[in-house]
């Protein structure tokens, strides 16, 4: 029984320790900042000086990654690549001159889409950009723990006078899978939070600082809220039943090891 427990349990817990100090060791921060008036992007890259790439001698080139396990999901991302005469990719010492965009994602457009916002931006300006609903604070909250993978954003949108109209039907499926699969979400919402508590901020030297001055101080977007948000009343028996259930199954599995 304690050699099946090993089999089982090291495993999984090799797999969450090594996401967890991937994430515990990393940036809050995008690695990039692109700079208009010079047409420069600046990569950060730890503790050497930032690379710096020329914006009009770098090429966007559409990447898909299908993963060993799958011959199905293929992740696509947009990578900035500055190439030599040959269409070789330059280095800087032992770095590659290739800047990533955005996050990757299943669907190409969307990763594309992370692209044509960033040069928008460098070809007409902040004004042209989309507007956003949100915004990211470095900052993390309570109420980030127990978001559940965003499905407790439902729950703040729901209208119980209109319920049907503001997502009562997808709340309610979110609901189902929290109570069956709580368990498995909460330590990676833990992780993610202790990882947010802990990442550090990128320390860029004082003359790019300088090169971001010359936009004028930063705001946040015109009617755009904080992604980090408290909680609220009617988010508070969502919480509660999804974090119960979860806890339940862990008092289920702890009495096997009690015995």
């Amino acid at each position: 029984m304690i050699f099946l427990d090993v089999i089982v349990f090291l495993p999984l817990g090799l797999l969450f320790l090594t996401i967890f100090l991937t994430d515990f060791f990393g940036y809050t921060d995008a690695l990039l900042r692109f700079d208009r008036v010079r047409r420069k992007v600046w990569m950060f890259v730890g503790t050497r000086s930032p690379i710096e790439l020329d914006w009009d001698r770098l090429t966007p080139v559409a990447q898909g990654i299908t993963p060993a396990n799958s011959n199905i999901n293929t992740f696509r991302s947009v990578l900035l690549v500055d190439l030599d005469a040959e269409g070789d990719v330059k280095f800087d010492g032992k770095y590659p001159r290739i800047a990533s965009l955005g996050q990757t994602s299943l669907n190409e457009q969307q990763a594309i889409s992370q692209y044509e916002y960033v040069r928008q931006f460098m070809e007409f300006g902040p004004a042209h950009l989309p507007s956003c609903a949100t915004y990211l604070e470095h900052r993390t909250v309570f109420r980030d723990i127990v978001r559940f993978f965003g499905c407790l954003d439902l729950a703040r949108k729901i209208d119980w006078r209109r319920p049907s109209e503001t997502g009562g039907g997808l709340l309610l499926l979110a609901s189902i899978l929290c109570v069956l699969l709580g368990w498995a979400f909460l330590p990676f919402d833990i992780a993610t939070y202790i990882a947010y508590r802990c990442n550090r901020v990128p320390k860029w030297p004082a003359a790019i600082e300088a090169y971001s001055n010359d936009g004028g101080e930063m705001t946040t977007p015109v009617g755009a809220a904080s992604g980090r948000m408290r909680i609220v009343l009617k988010e508070a028996p969502f919480i509660l039943l999804w974090v119960g259930c979860a806890f339940a199954v862990y008092a289920w599995f702890a009495s096997w090891f009690i015995k």
